[in-house]
């Protein structure tokens, strides 16, 4: 038999054996053939042979299935590493519209007193009304807990997850007891916040809340003209909404805030107030107010600080603490996403490539620092990618416009310092970005609770080196929520990283303008208030220097010495 008839017969052998054939190995040989073999001994061969094939191609049969499960393996992870991005653990389900349902029942359970009404805390008609105009037909846990205590004229101490109602949750009860008291001659409750934003979103929500009520309230900040809040306070309104830098400047510099009659004073994150170092203005605020007041403290995070403060601050209090999960929200979902020790300089490349590819909506990304802050929105610009900034360099107008520009829509990213991390107020948020690990937990769960807010769904990611991983996951273990994990797609990341160096001379020269133009404006300013600037005194040699151990005088002094 030759060999091209003997790979033939091989070929048409597996196609017959693929199909289960058997009858095939009865014409394995040629009847025409010498063969020397008596015909018992010849079928004794035949059957011998088949018998070896069979088990030949039934070995190599496993192997190719193994070689198969190999290559599926190693095509699936190709297919994973190519995709932009990939979550893990990832378990891809049917839909399921009656367990959507179940789910996303419990999570309201969680969230809301699905088995309470406004009416029932006995709230008036207009407060229901209004809280009804706002969507909201039952009151979250916090609101159904807290509301009864405070209208019983108990102290509280509240610790609840962020999102969840808080300032609803003594507005109210508040509105309700002094709503219709009128033509007392002094203000009845005192609002402290730690920033004018939070102050500022505390107003918005009462005038939501006073849409068919008849209570009255003030706002006191900085940055608005004093004279203008001296008039409002002077009409002695029912509520006063504040700062405690502005509250001790009132107190210490004008007669027009009265707060020795105060009956209900509120503490509103008081973590936050208590970090910013706000200590001694809460002390002066406590002693210029009756002790017979009653106290509301509410905190995301019962601290430490906290816990001082509650022993200075109230009498006997009532504890509260309610959909507490680490002081996270039941609907957040927490990313990780990774880079290696070593291209921390991939760092901006990989929050640009993730926000191109993954988040299409609301997204707010924080930083450590206003200087990176800046710069990401310079670099964003760049791309065209719609962002706003939050930070302390803004003036105070900036900020409440960059917020309210953010609120409508009007930017897709917003990036911010820690400045903005508490209280921000904006319900449709689907995502937080972490730059960087902040630097302790009460940040990032402040940070991460600008999202999945009042029963909302949300994600948060946080970009961090190989060597933060550990302290990243001590920093949140406290939450008894899973942590899933995100990978970036090196190549894209790599693409952005090259686009962002061609860019770099751009985003320097913009750099380089804005701090030209600061000096410029820093020159002007200093002009006007007569203050001259050293350096550009022409007879700067003939102005004596200052004793050694002494004090320099600043430059007004030193300009009129020279003047004279």
């Amino acid at each position: 038999m030759s060999n091209s008839q003997i790979q033939s017969d091989s070929e048409e052998f597996i196609q017959q054996q693929e199909k289960g054939d058997l009858n095939f190995y009865s014409g394995l040989f040629d009847p025409c053939e010498e063969v020397p073999q008596k015909p018992q001994e010849t079928q004794t061969i035949k059957d011998k042979v088949i018998q070896q094939t069979k088990q030949t191609f039934s070995k190599q049969s496993t192997l190719n299935q193994k070689i198969k499960s190999k290559l599926n393996k190693v095509a699936l992870k190709i297919r994973k590493q190519n995709e932009q991005f990939y979550e893990e653990p990832e378990q891809v389900e049917e839909e399921d519209p009656q367990q959507d349902l179940q789910q996303e029942q419990q999570l309201d359970s969680k969230i809301f007193a699905i088995d309470t009404e406004f009416h029932q805390l006995k709230l008036n008609k207009a407060l229901v009304k209004a809280c009804h105009d706002q969507g909201y037909t039952h009151p979250t846990n916090v609101q159904a807990k807290i509301i009864p205590i405070i209208m019983n004229g108990k102290d509280v101490l509240a610790s609840s997850c962020t999102g969840s109602g808080k300032t609803a949750a003594f507005l109210l009860p508040i509105m309700q007891r002094f709503g219709n008291l009128k033509n007392l001659q002094y203000s009845k409750a005192l609002i402290i916040l730690p920033t004018r934003e939070l102050a500022l979103q505390c107003f918005e929500m009462f005038e939501k809340l006073n849409k068919y009520a008849n209570c009255t309230a003030a706002l006191v900040i900085g940055a608005v003209p004093i004279q203008q809040q001296e008039t409002e306070l002077r009409k002695y309104p029912d509520i006063i909404i504040a700062t405690p830098g502005r509250t001790v400047d009132l107190l210490t510099n004008s007669s027009s805030l009265e707060i020795q009659n105060i009956e209900i004073l509120v503490f509103d994150e008081a973590d936050r107030l208590m970090e910013m170092g706000f200590e001694k203005e809460i002390r002066q605020i406590l002693q210029a107010t009756s002790k017979d007041r009653q106290t509301v403290l509410i905190s995301a995070t019962l601290n430490a600080t906290v816990k001082q403060l509650s022993l200075l601050a109230l009498n006997n209090p009532i504890k509260v603490n309610v959909d507490f999960v680490g002081g996270l929200a039941y609907g957040l979902k927490q990313y990780l996403l990774r880079i290696r020790s070593n291209q921390d300089s991939d760092r901006e490349a990989t929050l640009i490539t993730l926000l191109k590819t993954k988040f299409k909506e609301k997204t707010i990304i924080f930083v450590k620092t206003k200087h990176d802050c800046h710069r990401l929105a310079i670099v964003l610009g760049f791309l065209d990618m719609s962002s706003c900034e939050l930070h302390g360099n803004l003036s105070q107008q900036q900020r409440i416009q960059a917020y309210e520009d953010f609120k409508e829509g009007k930017f897709q990213f917003l990036l911010a310092t820690d400045l903005a991390a508490r209280g921000l107020d904006l319900t449709d948020v689907k995502a937080v970005i972490n730059y960087e690990i902040p630097y302790e937990v009460t940040r990032y769960i402040h940070r991460v609770g600008r999202t999945a807010r009042i029963g909302a769904q949300g994600i948060s990611v946080t970009i961090c080196l190989e060597n933060e991983v550990v302290k990243f996951k001590k920093m949140i273990r406290q939450s008894k929520q899973q942590l899933f994990k995100m990978i970036a797609d090196t190549n894209k990341v790599r693409q952005m990283r090259r686009q962002i160096q061609q860019l770099e001379p751009q985003i320097r020269k913009v750099i380089k303008e804005e701090v030209a133009e600061m000096e410029v404006r820093k020159t002007e300013m200093m002009t006007q208030k007569g203050e001259i600037p050293m350096e550009e005194s022409e007879d700067d040699d003939n102005i004596p220097e200052p004793k050694k151990g002494k004090p320099q005088m600043k430059n007004k002094k030193r300009a009129k010495k020279f003047n004279n």
